[in-house]
Order: structure tokens, then sequence, then C-alpha cells
């Protein structure tokens, strides 16, 4: 019963963030000077790629700003060094409705960016919250082509990249990188 209420009224905050108007830009990815990049926290793999991109990102004069939310029961077995990076705790830092608590995300939030990357291959009310509650010309993601998408993807993302399986976070951030070369103005 708590969880039908709880995911109906998370319905009702997503719909709600959905209908604030926001201007898209697609630039080229020289010309992107703020990123932030939301990642889900617990794989040593993918955060060793992201932390690669960032530091490549961050040589090439960008800044970089990371978001990571860990589910209850993640344990870490290594060390998140990146100094612009906030991390959620499912149980800690959210509140019933699984908004995070004030003062929490709103410095990532209150940024504007040239580019947000979703780097989730499961979405969850956190990532989509805090994707529409963020400022972003461009808002990036990944959905496995084997699945259904929902329509409601198409409403918050500007540029979904499909491919076949889990996401391969390697290949997704090239693609990302490749695909914003390729804009001419």
């Amino acid at each position: 019963m708590f969880d039908f209420v709880k995911n109906f009224q998370q319905r009702r905050i997503l719909k709600k963030l959905m209908s604030t108007s926001r201007e898209k830009k697609i630039q080229n990815i020289q010309d992107v000077h703020d990123i932030g990049m939301i990642f889900q926290v617990g794989n040593e793999m993918d955060w060793n790629i992201i932390y690669h991109f960032v530091k490549v990102m961050e040589k090439a004069q960008k800044k970089v700003c990371l978001i990571g939310y860990q589910e209850s029961g993640t344990e870490l077995s290594f060390i998140i060094t990146h100094a612009q990076t906030i991390i959620c705790h499912e149980k800690a830092d959210f509140d019933f409705w699984g908004i995070p608590k004030e003062n929490l995300c709103d410095d990532f939030t209150r940024k504007h960016f040239d580019l947000l990357i979703d780097t989730t291959d499961e979405k969850n009310f956190f990532t989509q919250y805090t994707v529409l509650k963020t400022q972003a010309d461009l808002k990036v993601t990944y959905i496995d082509a084997n699945e259904q998408s929902e329509e409601e993807d198409a409403a918050i993302y500007d540029l979904i990249i499909h491919g076949e399986g889990p996401l391969d976070m390697r290949d997704y951030l090239n693609n990302v990188v490749n695909y914003l070369n390729m804009i001419q103005k």
C-alpha cells in the first residue's frame, strides 16, 4: 500500500518537473564548458571509466561535476576521489518520497550545465528527479534497445543513445563525445 502511494507521489513530482519549460541547445563538444554527470555508486570498473573521462574533459579545460546515487546495501571497495562529487546514500539522504534532503543536491542542481550525462543503466526516481531539477542545455542518456523505452524518457532527455544490451560505460561516453563532435554550426 505504501509503495503504491509513494510511487503515485513520485510520478506527480516528476510530471510537475516535466511541465517546466527550458531552452534546449546542442553544441559541439569543443564549445561545451560545464558538464554534469549522474552515476550509480557501486561498480569500480564503471567508476574508473567515469573518472578517466572526467580527467580527459578537465584536461580539455572543461569543468565537470558529479552526483552519485548509492543504494542501501551497496558496499564500496574503492575510493571516489574527485573533488566535485556529491554522493547520496539511499537510506540516510532521502525523505519518505525519495526526494534528496534539503541542501544535499542543491550545489549540483542549481548549476547550469552545457551538457548533463546520465550514466545510470537503470532509471530510478533519484536519477529522473535530478535530471529534471538540473538546468542543462543538453541532457543525454543510454537506453537498451531490447527494453521497452517509455515516452517519459523522451520527455526527460534531449539525446537518447540506444544500444544493444546493458550499458557499456566506455562505449557510451565515447559515443556521447563522437556525436557531439559531429555538430557543426
